[in-house]
C-alpha cells in the first residue's frame, strides 16, 4: 500500500511540473520568486515539524444512504484542487518551498493515503491530461473546472463559496441534498466520459503563510474538499476545515502542510454514519 501511495504522488509531481493542471493556481509574490533555489538558513534546527493548532472551524456532512452503498471496487477520479491561493509575505525566508502546486501535491499525499487506507479496493485515477483524462481533453478539462466552480449549490451559491459552511461552524450531520439538475447531470456526464463512479474534489484549498506565528512561524489553512457519487449526481461527503498552525518548536514548516487536515480528513471516511448522531 505505501508502494502504491508512493507511486501517486510520484505521478501527481510530475504532472504538476509539465502540465498545467485543472483549476486556478494563484502564485506567491513576485519578489521571492528567486528563492526556490536558494538554500534555506531561517527554518531552524532540523526534525519533525510541530505544531499547535487554534482558531478551528470546521463543518462536514455525509449523505447517509449514499455513504452507506459505497462500491468499494469501483473506480474513483481524483481531481486537483479546483482553486488555489498560496499566500505568503512579500519577505518570508522560510518560504521558499511554498507554492500552490507544493500546497496541493502535499494534500494529495495526504489524501491518497488515507484514501487507500479507507477504501483499499477502490482504483484512483488522477483526472490530469495524459492519466485518465487523454491530452486531447486538456481543454476541456479547464473549462470543466471553471464550471464546476460556478455551480449553484448551498443557499444558491457558488461551490467556491465557503459562506454556508463558515455558518455552520462546529456542525457535523447526515444530510441527503437534492442538486440542482443541470449540476446532477454534469457529473453523471464526467461519469461517463471517463468511465468512473466517484469524484474526489478538493473545491478550494487557501493558506497563508505567517513567519511570526510560534516560535518558528506557522500559517493558517482554509479547505473545502468533498466527494461525489458522479453515477448518481449526489454528494457523498464534504468537510469545510480553517484553523490556524504555529511552531511549538525552532522547526519551520516548510512542508507537510497538509498534516493537521489528515485527521479531519480522516473523520470523514472512518465515521460509521448508519450510528452518526447529528450534532
Amino acid at each position: 500500500m505505501k508502494k502504491d501511495c508512493l507511486s501517486f504522488t510520484a505521478l501527481l509531481f510530475a504532472s504538476t511540473l509539465f502540465i498545467a493542471c485543472a483549476g486556478s493556481r494563484d502564485a506567491a509574490p513576485e519578489g521571492d520568486n528567486g528563492m526556490a533555489d536558494t538554500p534555506c538558513t531561517e527554518c531552524g534546527t532540523q526534525g519533525e515539524i510541530e505544531l499547535k493548532i487554534t482558531d478551528e472551524k470546521f463543518y462536514r456532512e455525509w449523505n447517509p444512504e449514499a455513504f452507506g452503498r459505497i462500491d468499494s471496487n469501483a473506480v474513483v477520479g481524483v481531481f486537483p484542487s479546483l482553486k488555489v491561493t498560496a499566500n505568503r509575505p512579500e519577505e518570508c525566508k522560510m518560504c521558499h518551498s511554498f507554492s500552490a502546486d507544493a500546497l496541493d501535491f502535499d494534500l494529495a499525499r495526504v489524501e491518497d493515503s488515507l484514501f487507500a487506507k479507507a477504501f483499499p479496493k477502490m482504483t484512483r485515477e488522477l483526472m490530469l491530461p495524459g492519466m485518465r483524462v487523454p491530452e486531447a481533453d486538456s481543454a476541456y478539462l479547464d473549462t470543466l473546472s471553471l464550471k464546476l466552480l460556478a455551480e449553484k449549490f448551498v443557499e444558491n451559491k457558488r461551490l467556491d463559496d465557503v459562506t454556508p459552511w463558515k455558518e455552520r461552524d462546529g456542525v457535523e450531520q447526515t444530510l441527503a441534498r437534492q442538486l440542482p439538475f443541470e449540476f446532477s447531470n454534469q457529473l453523471n456526464g464526467i461519469a461517463s466520459r471517463y468511465e468512473l463512479r466517484y469524484l474526489t474534489i478538493p473545491l478550494l484549498l487557501e493558506v497563508t503563510m505567517d513567519p511570526d506565528l510560534g516560535k518558528k512561524g506557522g500559517y493558517t489553512w482554509k479547505i473545502v474538499w468533498s466527494m461525489w457519487d458522479a453515477r448518481y449526481g449526489e454528494l457523498l461527503c464534504l468537510t469545510y476545515s480553517e484553523f490556524t498552525a504555529a511552531t511549538t518548536t525552532r522547526v519551520a514548516p516548510e512542508k507537510e502542510w497538509a498534516e493537521p487536515f489528515a485527521s479531519r480528513l480522516w473523520k470523514m471516511f472512518s465515521t460509521d454514519v448508519a450510528h452518526f448522531e447529528n450534532h
